[in-house]
């Protein structure tokens, strides 16, 4: 499973089971405590993802802030309901993988020429 599978998974498994422990989440994922954690610190920093744990449940959670998750979108510009996993994520997928199927070798060959 690559990070970004795994970003899903924890979204999905957060989102289904309520607040979940550390250890089944590393059972789930098939990953070192290490892995997960910069997993949760990726999502929280740079997805804006508002995972928190929750000591009197013993897992995490998603933190409810105004009815829910501060990082989907709302109001009457937000995208029509779908899958539930933040946008920011599926924009930087789509921005690492943008451009890649126009690369042909002739593109190669002419800007690796020397001059």
């Amino acid at each position: 499973m690559n990070q970004t599978e795994r970003y899903y998974r924890i979204d999905q498994l957060v989102r289904e089971r309520g607040p979940i422990s550390r250890e089944d989440l590393m059972a789930a994922l098939e990953v070192s405590r290490a892995t997960l954690t910069r997993d949760l610190n990726y999502m929280r920093d740079r997805l804006h993802a508002p995972i928190v744990f929750d000591r009197e449940a013993g897992g995490y959670r998603f933190e409810q802030a105004g009815g829910g998750p501060p990082y989907e979108p709302k109001g009457p510009t937000a995208p029509k309901p779908g899958p539930t996993f933040p946008t920011q994520a599926r924009a930087l997928v789509s921005a690492s993988t943008k451009g890649l199927p126009s690369i042909t070798s002739a593109t190669v060959h002419t800007t690796t020429r020397p001059t």
